[in-house]
């Protein structure tokens, strides 16, 4: 298999630094035919670590920072591989982590298959108007399953249906959920999404991974407030853009105007969310025209974990 390994990067030299060396490594054990590091206008030291450090690295130089979706979607546009391997600059593979993974591609409605950084099940619900989506963890974690959505940040995805789907939707940009909106839309239209646990990487965002620390980039560079700010907003996206059942849009706009008259901040959300409705709603035409599921069905896919 022809396989490009993409990693989005934006501050992220200490970062760099510290898994390219792990990235590498494992690359040459399974064959892979090009790292690609896209740099999303970085004003740190990424450029000159590439450049110094990592000559056999690709690297590909934005002249503007925008946000994830759009460095993602730089990265493939400039790969050569028919699968597509997603890491954040803050994972360390371990050296076989595609042996597990690439063999799932076999069966042509495979999209993606996710590595396992924790977590095993996706579990999405619509409630109370609102899409709602989390990772948990189950006893039965060490088998291989179907996922609704496989994580932009450790992930391989099957190219020609990226193409397809068009990608990472850019309006997400400069983060969140634009992972889960393409999982969701690749099992909305008949695809599968797969949940590989053999295939190990370590993230070490925001938080603690075996017992290390690191500061995730996002948490360096926003507030808290922005950051909750955007996630909401994405959520609306995310929904004006995907759930097409008359019944749950129903439901989503009488919550909605609940939420608007009960939490008066909650506008500032709805109007960052509501300037991008033009392109929400060619966008929602196309999913309605593709879908081969109905809402209610994936839904209830995801929801008994």
């Amino acid at each position: 298999m022809n396989v490009s390994i993409v990693i989005p990067n934006w501050n992220g030299a200490e970062k760099l630094q510290k898994h390219l060396p792990a990235v590498l490594k494992s690359a040459r054990h399974s064959t892979v035919a090009e790292i690609i590091v896209v740099d999303d206008k970085s004003t740190d030291q990424s450029v000159e670590i590439i450049k110094r450090d990592f000559p056999d690295v690709k690297l590909v130089q934005k002249d503007k920072n925008t946000g994830f979706s759009s460095n993602v979607n730089l990265g493939v546009k400039s790969s050569s591989g028919d699968f597509i391997v997603l890491l954040n600059s803050d994972v360390s593979p371990e050296e076989n982590f595609l042996d597990e993974a690439l063999p799932h591609f076999k069966d042509q409605k495979v999209f993606a298959v996710g590595c396992n950084s924790g977590g095993g099940w996706s579990r999405a619900e619509f409630r109370n108007g609102f899409f709602w989506h989390s990772q948990v963890d189950s006893v039965d974690k060490e088998e291989s399953h179907q996922t609704l959505w496989v994580s932009g940040g450790s992930g391989i995805f099957r190219k020609s249906i990226w193409e397809e789907l068009q990608g990472l939707d850019n309006l997400f940009d400069p983060f969140y959920e634009e992972d889960l909106d393409l999982g969701y839309r690749a099992t909305k239209r008949g695809y599968i999404n797969i949940w590989e646990p053999k295939s190990r990487v370590e993230h070490y965002h925001q938080g603690v991974t075996s017992g290390k620390k690191e500061v995730g980039v996002i948490k360096k560079h926003f507030s808290s407030e922005k950051i909750a700010r955007i996630a909401q907003r994405n959520q609306l996206i995310f929904t004006w853009k995907n759930i097409t059942s008359s019944i749950l849009t129903a439901e989503h706009k009488k919550a909605l105007g609940l939420m608007l008259i009960k939490h008066p901040k909650y506008w500032q959300v709805f109007l960052s969310a509501l300037v991008t409705l033009p392109q929400i709603l060619e966008k929602r035409k196309v999913e309605e025209r593709e879908a081969k599921l109905t809402d209610e069905e994936v839904l209830s896919m995801f929801s008994s974990f």
